[in-house]
């Protein structure tokens, strides 16, 4: 069988449409990503071994000066997407979200291809929205309490993560990382992009963090934000502090953490709830439909996260927070088991068989 799978722009999308295609791969069918040329997922899908069609898109804007820019790789992504469809014969098309899933969704619609769905978030993005109903099934990575797609025809599959969340031990963890096995360790980090706001209240108390606990502290600040974040800290760290710009290997990281702060975003949370680590979590505030919001309140239902607005966080306050957690081992360990549960663990399985079984 011959896939195609398309996504891109950000890691929440990028990831999620790598472990589909990891899992149909594995299992021996012929697998080509779709993806911008330049761009991060080229990137991440080159790196994984994949073969990548580049295709143009564009994300839309209202402005004027906006709307052109899209119009014009609209067209040319929708002109892509159809040479792509009518080259090459594939026998499934997955999109995995985003506007980079647009032109192919489009093309195969117009060509009369079946096509796949899968939806990260708990509120779905535009594209998934237009094409849910002409999909012959919508996976999402969330339960669709909002009920945004024909319940016929939709799938809780939860988020695909990579195998190695799973496999890693945490004696490699602690080596790849240069830190301790058995220290208390704090994960700081703002999804692939990093979080400015979430980035300078943290790195304001991260050396007083450290003095009062003694935790590890593993902060990621993303590339945009570390060369001005690591000026601002001591010049000499203790070595037990890592600051990075950025971690590709998240899996090493997560396997060592007890607590973490982050960003809403569907990946995040679907890794620390399978990860078990439990997390005060600021949704992003300008996230569209206050998505990521909207993601955290199932994982505080369950009692795994604390969820902080952004507009509320204070250096004190997440201070005080965190503080609290670290000299309460017991209030973690049965957050984290809380975290057991809330989604399947073997989500790409899901997605193969039900697709796999259509097609027999």
């Amino acid at each position: 069988m011959k896939v195609l799978v398309a996504a891109g722009g950000t890691g929440g999308h990028v990831y999620p449409a790598l472990a589909i295609a990891s899992k149909f791969t594995k299992e021996g069918h012929e697998v080509v990503l779709a993806g911008r040329h330049n761009s991060f997922e080229e990137r991440i899908f080159k790196a994984a071994g994949f073969k990548v069609l580049n295709i143009h898109s564009a994300q839309f804007y209202a402005d004027p000066k906006s709307l052109l820019r899209f119009s014009v790789n609209a067209s040319k992504g929708v002109y892509d997407a159809f040479k792509i469809l009518k080259k090459q014969n594939f026998d499934v098309v997955i999109g995995g979200g985003g506007y980079v899933s647009a032109p192919v969704l489009f093309a195969s619609l117009v060509l009369r291809k079946p096509f796949f769905l899968f939806e990260q978030n708990v509120v779905p993005g535009r594209t998934n929205r237009l094409f849910g109903r002409f999909a012959k099934v919508i996976f999402t990575g969330f339960p669709d309490i909002y009920g945004y797609f024909p319940q016929s025809k939709t799938v809780f599959s939860g988020n695909p993560v990579r195998e190695e969340i799973f496999t890693v031990t945490k004696k490699d963890a602690a080596a790849w990382l240069g830190l301790s096995e058995t220290l208390q360790t704090l994960l700081v980090f703002g999804g692939s992009g990093g979080a400015s706001a979430l980035n300078k209240i943290f790195s304001r108390i991260i050396v007083p963090f450290y003095q009062k606990t003694s935790a590890q502290i593993v902060f990621i600040t993303g590339k945009r934000d570390f060369e001005g974040i690591r000026s601002a800290l001591p010049e000499k760290l203790p070595g037990s502090i890592k600051v990075l710009p950025y971690l590709e290997h998240m899996e090493y990281a997560l396997k060592l953490a007890n607590f973490a702060v982050a960003r809403g975003g569907a990946m995040t949370l679907t890794e620390l709830s399978l990860t078990k680590i439990p997390a005060i979590i600021v949704p992003f505030p300008f996230a569209r439909d206050d998505h990521q919001f909207k993601n955290a309140r199932l994982l505080v239902q369950k009692g795994c996260i604390e969820v902080i607005r952004e507009k509320e966080l204070t250096e004190k306050l997440l201070m005080d927070r965190l503080i609290y957690y670290f000299s309460h081992n017991d209030i973690i360990n049965k957050m984290s088991k809380e975290c057991k549960g809330i989604f399947p663990e073997n989500a790409a399985d899901i997605i193969y068989e039900r697709i796999i079984k259509m097609y027999e």
